[in-house]
């Protein structure tokens, strides 16, 4: 009798703990990229560039400063504050991904040791907020907190990560996905204020803007394409892109002015 009084409570806490997990999913989905169907990589010659600035429509919100509840001799040595609106000089939007949304072929991803792909958890803020990782690679999660972490990462497409990083373990590889998704939310379950963004790629044709707003895609074949943007606050333009043409060896311009979704 209490070994099934046992097991009932069990099935019913993990029934609940996946029901609030679900649900914490669906409050993460976020509005998708767009991909191609197939990606040919190969070399490019004469490739041109697109550039261009990202800017906050109106006056920029104030950034809220984040409530520290756990571990405040580590967490809580700096101010941290709600970085899904960053608007820097010149009302910069920083963090919005611009992408070639139709290109069927071009460059490879940068090869060698040197290029890492990582997020660090430094302070209990990740670092990047926004990542572009490409498929097949694998990201590392960085953590000279020396206390507990929990990286979460709500994918759908591919398997969803969930795994606690001690404060001994410094670095900790993430599996390498096969398909491209996202943006999907990555959380910390340990601190709650933790939040970043991860989008899994399938071609080198992705940029994050900077601190002002920039952004730059370089070595594009020649051609016509579809101009995507994505923000967490501003939303995207999947319905209606930007188009944008490349010459031979040529510099294309394309800026944005965003502002937040109803």
């Amino acid at each position: 009798m209490k070994t099934h009084v046992f097991t009932m409570l069990t099935l019913v806490i993990t029934g609940m703990f996946a029901a609030s997990a679900a649900a914490a999913g669906d409050d993460e989905a976020a509005e998708s990229l767009v991909f191609p169907e197939s990606y040919k990589a190969g070399s490019v010659s004469n490739g041109g560039t697109i550039t261009g600035t990202v800017t906050f429509e109106g006056e920029a919100p104030a950034m809220k400063k984040l409530e520290i509840t756990k571990n405040p001799e580590v967490c809580g040595v700096t101010d941290k504050f709600d970085e899904s609106v960053v608007v820097g000089e010149g009302n910069g939007l920083k963090n919005t991904i611009i992408y070639l949304m139709d290109i069927s072929s071009g460059a490879g991803f940068p090869k060698g040791a040197k290029v890492k792909h990582q997020i660090d958890q430094k302070g209990c803020q990740f670092n990047p907020h926004v990542n572009l990782i490409p498929v097949g690679k694998r990201l590392t999660m960085l953590n000279p907190d020396k206390i507990m972490h929990n990286v979460h990462i709500f994918s759908k497409e591919n398997p969803p990560y969930n795994k606690s990083q001690p404060g001994s373990r410094r670095k900790m590889p993430v599996k390498a996905v096969k398909k491209a998704e996202g943006p999907v939310a990555v959380k910390c379950d340990v601190h709650g204020w933790m939040k970043a963004w991860i989008a899994y790629i399938p071609h080198p044709y992705f940029a994050v803007s900077d601190e002002n707003g920039q952004y730059k895609l370089e070595n594009v074949p020649p051609g016509t394409y579809k101009l995507g943007y994505w923000h967490e606050a501003c939303g995207t333009n999947t319905e209606s892109p930007e188009s944008v043409t490349v010459d031979a060896g040529g510099a294309a311009t394309k800026d944005f002015t965003l502002s937040l979704k109803n």
